[in-house]
């Protein structure tokens, strides 16, 4: 099942074993994880397992990267000491399923407990990758205890961030909402940014509009990026010049910019029907899509290359940063005479 399904169950059966394992959704040919949402359901099953204030006696966490699972299952066995109730949480436990052998005697202890679990244990494993063929992870689904936690849609995304703001007693226009989730891309940690941000912007007023929307996200460095890329993609030697000078001036440092700049290069190349990896917002992929159309695959890559070259000068050979900064945004920018449009 998945978290939704999870927490139907849980308002109308109650917890459907005492072991759960969270993880991304295996259907179709791409894994899909959020996180956020595992972590949203984690804190709600700790808040109705354990009571209030015996956090600090009731609840343990292990990662997978640090710990064995006979010691896991040996904290799983052993019944609470003041407290009623304790929960185990195990993070990276994709680590653990991928470093036991199936056939181990190391992994014979965690698949008997997963059979026959103390009522007073509650044990929740997040894996951030999975492979479904695993002992481990059959052993979870043998149980029902498999909850997958895939990336939200679009669609999925405005509802949770509407809910979200309905929590803290907001309401944010259509449009409003539309270009927010459109500037944050589709992760909920990266929104849960933007919306402690927008949130700020706002402070006491009920209702958010895209001018919020707009004026809380703006960042006059982020801005000038922006225009020097579309400076670029439109082969304006003189305007990126402008805006690169304007950069400099607000501080920011020739490495970073060339990072920026390779970044935004690399989002170019996804938007081409080559890469099976896309840009992480329909915001990004708009503002980067003339830089595909305007430089092709061939030239992207050689776009790409030479900000790596640029690194490398910076870093290894002495060069004046802002000079050899200067230089690859006037290449970039540059048009040959015969490509230009009259």
């Amino acid at each position: 099942m998945d978290v939704k399904q999870l927490k139907k169950v849980l308002s109308k059966e109650g917890l459907p074993t005492n072991c759960l394992l969270f993880c991304p959704s295996v259907s179709g040919n791409k894994e899909s994880f959020e996180p956020v949402l595992a972590e949203e359901i984690i804190e709600e099953l700790i808040r109705g397992f354990i009571p209030e204030g015996t956090e600090s006696v009731g609840l343990h966490t292990f990662y997978g990267d640090e710990t064995r699972l006979d010691e896991i299952v040996m904290e799983c066995s052993t019944h609470p000491f003041f407290s009623p109730r304790k929960v185990v949480i195990v993070r990276k436990f994709e680590l653990l399923d991928r470093n036991e052998k199936s056939d181990a005697k190391s992994i014979r202890p965690m698949l008997d407990y997963l059979q026959d679990p103390l009522d007073t244990t509650l044990l929740l494993c997040v894996a951030e990758t999975i492979d479904s063929r695993k002992p481990l992870y059959k052993a979870f689904a043998a149980i029902n205890g498999v909850i997958e936690c895939p990336a939200l849609n679009n669609n999925e995304l405005k509802e949770w961030v509407r809910q979200y703001l309905n929590s803290k007693k907001k309401k944010i226009s259509p449009d409003g909402l539309e270009e927010f989730v459109s500037r944050c891309g589709t992760k909920l940690s990266d929104i849960q940014n933007a919306l402690t941000l927008l949130l700020g912007f706002v402070g006491e007023k009920d209702s958010i509009t895209i001018k919020d929307v707009l004026d809380s996200c703006a960042d006059v460095a982020e801005e000038s990026i922006w225009s020097l890329t579309d400076a670029i993609a439109l082969g304006n030697m003189k305007m990126a010049w402008l805006i690169l000078n304007d950069l400099l001036n607000q501080g920011k440092e020739p490495p970073e910019i060339v990072s920026v700049i390779h970044w935004l290069l690399e989002n170019a190349y996804k938007t081409t029907e080559l890469s099976e990896e896309k840009p992480r917002s329909t915001f990004v992929m708009n503002k980067v899509s003339p830089l595909a159309k305007r430089f092709g695959l061939k030239k992207l890559v050689a776009a790409m290359n030479l900000c790596n070259e640029t690194t490398y000068a910076m870093r290894q050979t002495g060069t004046d940063e802002r000079t050899a900064l200067e230089l690859l945004v006037l290449k970039l920018s540059y048009i040959p005479p015969k490509q230009r449009k009259n």
